[in-house]
């Protein structure tokens, strides 16, 4: 896994749980608890261990764990932004969901984010991640924080290897801010 997966995961756990729980997660699972490098190639095995620690410590689920961390990832004013840029509202947004894999590609050299495929259904959306499930469940709590940060309310479930996205309220909540021009506003 890359070295910035695992960062995400890193800076998940110290910012919501403290320095304290990740080191012993860290420790526990065979990781360097100062952190991770950004650009190295981490065994997959590693990334594994270390959400399996962390999601034992906390008692939850990896996959609770894992929607999580890409809830948070969204939050981060960067990616925010990044991902903002996708459209005005969230039906845009999720139309713009394919062209991810290129868009990081562009921000991040290296970065291996996973194909995400798209095709509509009859209430809303059927979201595919062409790689392991941990992608899958990255993405499914990245869609609920940002259709939070849309102001709509979406269902977001996880079934047969694939997101189902609806969107039974567009304007459930005025949404927070966002200006292409100004990187502050909403920040």
């Amino acid at each position: 896994m890359q070295g910035l997966v695992n960062r995400a995961i890193e800076g998940f756990a110290r910012a919501t749980y403290g320095d304290a729980l990740w080191s012993a997660a860290a420790r526990a699972a065979g990781a360097d608890p100062r952190g991770f490098a950004l650009m190295r190639h981490y065994d997959d095995a590693l990334t594994g261990s270390l959400l399996h620690e962390l999601a034992r410590r906390l008692s939850r689920s990896r996959r609770e764990l894992v929607e999580d961390v890409g809830a948070w990832t969204a939050a981060i004013p960067s990616i925010r932004r990044l991902l903002r840029f996708a459209g005005p509202d969230f039906h845009s947004f999720m139309l713009a969901l394919p062209e991810l894999h290129a868009r990081a590609a562009m921000v991040v050299r290296g970065l291996d984010l996973p194909q995400i495929d798209l095709s509509a259904a009859p209430d809303g959306w059927v979201v595919t991640v062409g790689k392991e499930p941990i992608w899958l469940h990255a993405l499914c709590g990245m869609l609920h924080a940002m259709a939070d940060d849309y102001g709509v309310l979406a269902v977001v479930e996880l079934a047969n290897g694939q997101l189902h996205v609806s969107v039974p309220l567009v304007d459930y909540t005025p949404g927070r801010p966002f200006s292409i021009s100004d990187p502050m506003v909403g920040a």
